[in-house]
């Protein structure tokens, strides 16, 4: 039986499909020249896949069925197949709804989407689809490879053991041109998940919307790391974990085991900075750390502790970033404008924090409220904005009680733009890229 899984994407900026939940996004600034300089810069450093794409193939593979693997951006692309098993996304719904369609249309075949957006709004893909699924499709993909397929709405349930699941089969992809030079400029980097899910509970992520909090063992993710080295030569791995560090001994045991199986290679990581401590990343940069992105999301702890977010010690938060900079680690710091109680004088005392941790990367994202979320049940009432492709991170989509969503996408632009034109900025820069040699030799332990 003959099964293509593909991710279909249309987006010219860099777009991400595995990120905010499996939700997607697709980065955006602004329109001013500046502005779309900054898009372009990011389309250039940063091209990662799509991981659960690979890991659904790589078991389909191995329960029989012959698999093709898409990566589609004009419907000219497509094979031939009996059945069509397409990654939703929130930023290309309707684009993928037309490569369901012409599929159908071409090869009279079956269609099946799944992933987080398709879990928690599958009536906009049912009339699409000969079924959609909800939870995970690991757990039901042995018997779709046996040609048992599933009609309509079909719950999967959670892959109960993650490190049952095969290693992910990049076999089909073009690799070489995977990239995170935040991390490497030497060479391929591929993503890795070694959890799955989020252990906390803030009311507007979308981690938890189709995914429990479950890890996988430290010899399973350092065998595939060995793994994708060996096969695929890849120099850097973008762990896509919303909280790599939970855990603080399980982490310790990772970096030393990647320390003692001498891997080499550089690794990024997300993390929430109370999960750090100056021992860990000193470990975790011997053992090949060289990104951290992390939440901070607002400079007011009151309105994010009212939107369930468990919020961390400025002290603690700045220490956690100067420690990073101090060793070479760049960090990547998230910021979102337009929470119900934000303010616009809050996001104005937001830019200012942003500035005065001037990390090396930063974004600042419109708060989207996506479907699953207690956030959407909060606002929906409000939304004006029907189009399911705007709600990507950087679109204002709901009413907002006190600032229009023409003043929050200044802001956001603004924000770039006055942060990256900055001579403080500008020397944050030069230390993590030009002088980045001179100032962080690599530790001996690495060669």
């Amino acid at each position: 039986m003959k099964i293509v899984v593909l991710s279909a994407s249309r987006h010219k900026n860099c777009t991400l499909k595995d990120v905010a939940g499996g939700f997607g996004t697709v980065f955006t600034v602004g329109n001013s020249p500046f502005a779309k300089l900054l898009e372009v810069a990011k389309r250039r450093i940063a091209a990662i896949p799509n991981v659960t794409v690979a890991s659904l193939a790589a078991i389909l593979s191995r329960n029989g069925a012959e698999v093709r693997v898409l990566d589609v951006r004009h419907l000219d692309q497509l094979k031939p197949a009996d059945l069509y098993l397409i990654a939703s996304s929130i930023v290309d719904c309707r684009f993928e709804r037309r490569v369901a369609a012409e599929a159908r249309r071409l090869y009279d075949c079956a269609v099946g989407f799944f992933g987080s957006f398709a879990a928690s709004m599958p009536s906009f893909y049912l009339d699409s689809a000969d079924f959609v699924v909800e939870g995970e499709i690991e757990n039901i993909a042995p018997a779709i490879a046996r040609g048992e397929w599933p009609r309509g709405m079909v719950e999967a349930g959670f892959v109960e053991d993650l490190n049952s699941l095969p290693y992910p089969d990049w076999d089909q992809f073009n690799v070489r041109r995977f990239r995170y030079q935040i991390i490497t400029s030497r060479g391929i980097t591929l993503p890795v998940l070694a959890s799955r899910g989020c252990p906390y509970g803030c009311g507007y992520c979308p981690y938890r919307v189709n995914s429990s909090y479950r890890a996988r063992t430290v010899a399973s993710v350092v065998g595939e790391i060995e793994y994708l080295k060996g096969r695929y030569g890849v120099r850097g791995v973008s762990f896509r974990d919303p909280n790599f560090t939970y855990d603080r001994d399980r982490t310790v045991h990772f970096a030393e085991s990647l320390l003692a199986r001498n891997l080499d290679i550089r690794w990024s990581m997300e993390a929430r900075t109370d999960h750090l401590d100056a021992d860990l990343l000193r470990l975790l940069y011997r053992a090949g750390l060289r990104s951290v992105e992390v939440g901070i999301e607002s400079s007011d702890h009151e309105m994010l502790r009212k939107n369930a977010r468990k919020t961390i010690a400025k002290p603690h938060q700045e220490r956690m970033i100067d420690w990073c900079h101090r060793l070479g680690i760049r960090v990547i710091a998230n910021y979102t404008f337009g929470l119900p109680n934000d303010t616009y004088e809050g996001i104005c005392n937001t830019i200012r924090y942003a500035k005065k941790l001037n990390t090396f990367a930063i974004q600042f994202t419109v708060t989207t409220p996506y479907p699953g979320t207690r956030f959407y049940q909060q606002v929906k009432d409000r939304i004006f904005d029907p189009d399911w492709e705007h709600f990507n991170g950087w679109t204002s989509v709901y009413r907002h009680p006190t600032i229009s969503s023409e003043e929050l996408h200044r802001l956001r632009e603004f924000a770039y733009v006055s942060y990256h034109l900055r001579p403080r900025y500008f020397w944050r820069f030069m230390q993590s890229t030009v002088l980045y040699p001179f100032l962080f030799p690599e530790p001996d332990v690495l060669h």
